[in-house]
This record gives C-alpha cells, structure tokens and sequence, in this order.
C-alpha cells in the first residue's frame, strides 16, 4: 500500500512539471526539460526519503534502548536485553520494522561470538545515524572500561528521546506552514492557467518566439529557486 501511495506521488509530480513546463513553453522545448527535471527532482526525493528513514529508525532506535536499559536493570545480560528488546519492538512496531530486523541480526552476531561493541559499530555503520553512532562509541568506552552499561544506556536514551521529541514539536509547529508553501507555490501556475483558459490573447505573445522563451525562461527559474529555498527553510535540523 505504501508503494502505491508513493508511486502514486511520483506520478502527480511529474504530471504537474509537464503541466508547469507546458503552461511556460507551449512548445517541444518541454520534451528537452522534462528529464532534467525528472533527474532533479529524483535526486531531491531521494536524500528526503532518506532522511526520514533516518528520523524513523532513530525514532525507533530510542524504544529499543529504553526497553534494553529496564532489562539490564533486572539483570539480563546485553544479548538477552537485545532480545526482550525485540520482543517489545514487534509488538510496538510490528515485525516488519526496520529496527526489528536489525535487532535480529545483531542477536545473531553476538550469538556466534561477535563482540557487542563490534555489533553496535557495524549498526551505526549501516544505519547512518550521528545519535546512534554516538552510542556505539560509548557503549564500547564504558564496556571496556567496566562503566555503568544500564546508567550509559539509560542517559543515551533520554539524550535520543529529547531529541527525537524536539524534532516532532518543530514538525508539527511547521505542518501549517509546510501547507501554506504548497499552496503558494501552485498560485503561479494557477493564475497562469485562468489566464491562459479565460484570456489566452494576453499570454500570446510570450509562446513562440525567441524572447517569449529568455523571458518564460527567467521566470521558470524563479519559480524553481523559491520552491527550493522553501523547501530548504522548512527543513529545520534538530
């Protein structure tokens, strides 16, 4: 269903940049744009998702490690904690989650005698994620020099948490505002449209000819920029 609906995404989009490109050519020019759009926009989507990949599993990362401190608190070992960690993480998540599954495989490393501390590097490796890197590298500090495991993980997860729920009030306090720059944005091509449906005779002149296309050109450049530097002032790091 989730690759329906993000199939159905990409579609719209690319429907709507060759509307766009139509409304500011009325030419083949648009068959020479099209792709180039379609490759910028591709490699946009592409760091959006993931991003939010990142934000999930480290979302889901910060469960994992509550639940993993309560279960060393009451004396389980770390590859049982991963395990009852587990446990809590399908029933939170479902198995099909992202961090169920590598939870799973690091259980199945420290089974076959591979040290935790190497489990977790290669966790952070795979993940790509500055907080649980960060982790890794104090796991492996405290469990070589005997410190406290259940206060580290603890305090490790109260520091993701916090961070983690400052990211999702700054999400929510730009929702509205995310909404606003969409609506903003397709205004031009409104406007350009009921212009073009009620009154065509005024927009005549700027369709094919050379300066109708510098002129279109410059202003489907600015359009362009300020999606872009939206997009980019709504997209706050925590």
């Amino acid at each position: 269903m989730k690759l329906n609906r993000d199939l159905l995404r990409e579609l719209l989009t690319y429907a709507g940049f060759l509307l766009c490109l139509y409304l500011f050519y009325k030419s083949w020019i648009v068959l020479l744009i099209f792709p180039v759009c379609v490759l910028v926009y591709r490699k946009i989507s592409r760091k959006e998702r993931e991003r939010r990949r990142k934000d999930k599993i480290n979302s889901e990362f910060k469960e994992a490690l509550l639940s993993m401190s309560a279960a060393l608190r009451a004396g389980y070992s770390v590859e049982n904690a991963l395990i009852e960690s587990l446990r809590e993480m399908e029933n939170m998540f479902g198995n099909d989650a992202e961090i169920c599954k590598e939870l799973k495989k690091m259980i199945n490393k420290i089974s076959l005698g591979v040290n935790a501390e190497d489990v977790f590097d290669e966790f952070a490796q795979e993940m790509q994620v500055e907080d649980i890197f960060t982790f890794a590298s104090v796991f492996r500090i405290a469990k070589r020099s005997g410190g406290d495991m259940v206060e580290i993980i603890r305090r490790t997860a109260g520091d993701i948490a916090s961070k983690v729920d400052t990211g999702n009030e700054i999400s929510v306090m730009v929702s509205a505002k995310r909404l606003e720059q969409r609506i903003m944005m397709a205004m031009p091509l409104a406007m350009i449209l009921y212009i073009d449906l009620t009154s065509g005779g005024l927009l005549a002149p700027l369709y094919g000819n050379a300066l109708g296309v510098v002129i279109m050109t410059a202003c489907l450049i600015v359009y362009a920029a300020a999606w872009l530097i939206s997009k980019k002032i709504m997209d706050i790091k925590v």
